[in-house]
């Protein structure tokens, strides 16, 4: 699966971005279903009156890589992203919590320590595929538990857990493709640029532009996804502050 965006926008970790002008023409002629051919060095659609090619070659890239994060307790206490995502209204702004099952998930999650695998199989399990959209609120909110995982500790329960059960069991395509690009070691533009700066110190302008371009995106999956963040902060604090990585100057 491919994202075509325009230029601009955070890119997707599956995506490619255009100039505007450009997309906004395709997008007219655009209808399902419509031939894509992938060669080497292009992509081709054939619209009705004429072929669209993006020339793959020609594109620049972006690093969307996992790069393990240092941080310090102080980071996590006064950092102005970390304070203006607890100010959030997730009851309201998010589908996570819907039934009291949802409620007593997310007791459990935030009270077991971050490597237990049973609590990390039972969450994947109860929040899989939960929700409606191209991408439903439990993958999302599922994604920011193991960001935070990738990013800020040195293990790796929730991507081994997850990639066993992703051998058994389908969400969206858009989901899937997104679960895809994390556990290989990618995230989108806006999710890079957010934990890059969750690991040093912000002024508050910047971590709400931070976190707009993150609540941008879709209809709740980006406060869906910060619920994830900010539980596994939650439950990850204690091995962030004291583990291997709290000794080091932040990198990214």
């Amino acid at each position: 699966m491919i994202h075509i965006g325009a230029l601009g926008t955070p890119l997707s970790a599956f995506g490619i971005n255009i100039p505007q002008s450009v997309l906004q023409k395709f997008l007219v002629k655009l209808k399902a279903g419509m031939p894509i051919i992938y060669q080497a060095g292009y992509l081709q659609m054939d619209t009705a009156d004429q072929p669209f090619i993006i020339r793959l070659d020609k594109l620049s890239s972006i690093d969307l890589n996992v790069k393990p994060l240092r941080i310090r307790k102080e980071w996590l206490e006064e950092n102005e992203i970390i304070k203006a995502i607890k100010k959030i209204d997730f009851v309201q702004m998010t589908g996570i919590i819907q039934v009291k099952q949802d409620s007593a998930m997310l007791e459990r999650l935030t009270n077991a320590a971050p490597t237990d695998t049973k609590i990390a199989a039972e969450c994947i399990a109860h929040f899989f595929g939960r929700g409606i959209g191209l991408t439903p609120s439990g993958d999302d909110f599922l994604s920011g538990l193991l960001m935070v995982e990738a990013f800020f500790t040195d293990h790796a329960v929730w991507k081994n857990t997850l990639k066993r059960f992703l051998k058994n069991h389908m969400t969206t395509d858009v989901s899937y493709s997104y679960y895809d690009c994390l556990l290989n070691g990618y995230v989108s533009e806006n999710f890079k640029n957010l934990f890059c700066n969750i690991s040093i110190q912000v002024d508050k302008t910047k971590a709400k532009r931070l976190i707009k371009n993150v609540t941008n995106y879709g209809h709740t999956s980006g406060y869906d996804t910060l619920f994830g963040i900010l539980t596994a902060l939650h439950q990850n604090y204690w091995r962030i502050v004291h583990g291997k990585h709290s000794k080091k100057e932040p990198s990214c």
